[in-house]
């Protein structure tokens, strides 16, 4: 088996919801977002910004919002955000029309969202290489009128994702995924190697959620999760708010 540090942190990723009430420096902070900002990203555009929540009584006011304990008792909390306000400063006025008209497109959204998504995992294996736990959150959005009011948020700057690091305190162990067979396909999709990796992974999760007195899978946990989650119209608008009116 191909293995070496690198490959095993990967591997043993945990999503951690409970901190130490220990400091995290800001030279280990600024260690980690400089190897997560040398990634590569959308044609050297650089359209991410991550923007840290310091205010105790702010960040609570997101937790009550989103039900997300993790945010308030993390000792560090960023939001992380799509920036293609970054790539006005400094142009003329014809070139400004122009970028203007070009990031309204949906690929640049997009492109923006897979360069921030790419940022924010390089950061997540940094901080666990440092021993820190870390976990990110798509539910932090429910509270993006927060960010409008709080964060002073210019157009073209959309958030995206949440994301808390501290030292763990707990371990809740290493989440199991689906079969490589069922997420990796050659030549075509193949829809039978995914109906057959999700009847295995299946059994896998059953298992995983007996432990912690659970009766369910994955298929069933999902569908569970969907019905109970409602969809937030709002955030469907949000990006046309912003200026990027997906054309």
């Amino acid at each position: 088996m191909v293995d070496n540090e690198v490959l095993k942190q990967l591997r043993e990723h945990e999503s951690i919801r409970a901190f130490q009430d220990k400091k995290v420096s800001d030279d280990t902070m600024n260690a980690i977002f400089e190897a997560a900002f040398a990634g590569p990203n959308m044609q050297n555009y650089q359209p991410v910004t991550f923007i840290e929540v310091t205010n105790q009584a702010l960040k609570q006011k997101i937790t009550d919002k989103v039900h997300m304990g993790y945010i308030a008792s993390a000792p560090r909390f960023y939001v992380v955000c799509v920036d293609w306000n970054r790539d006005l400063v400094g142009q003329s006025e014809e070139n400004r029309k122009v970028i203007e008209d070009r990031i309204q497109h949906y690929q640049f959204l997009e492109g923006g969202i897979v360069s921030a998504s790419i940022t924010l995992g390089r950061a997540q294996v940094a901080a666990e290489s440092l021993g820190l736990g870390t976990v990110t959150m798509a539910g932090v959005m429910g509270a993006f009128d927060l960010y409008e009011q709080e964060l002073d948020l210019p157009k073209y700057v959309k958030p995206i994702m949440g994301f808390s690091v501290g030292y763990p305190d707990q371990n809740p162990g290493v989440k199991p995924k689906l079969p490589l067979s069922g997420s990796v396909m050659e030549g075509k999709y193949d829809e039978k190697k995914v109906e057959a990796a999700v009847a295995d992974y299946d059994k896998t999760m059953a298992d995983y959620y007996a432990e912690r007195d659970m009766d369910t899978n994955w298929t069933k946990h999902n569908a569970k999760l969907f019905k109970m989650i409602p969809a937030d119209p709002r955030l469907s608008k949000y990006p046309m708010d912003k200026g990027l009116n997906l054309k």
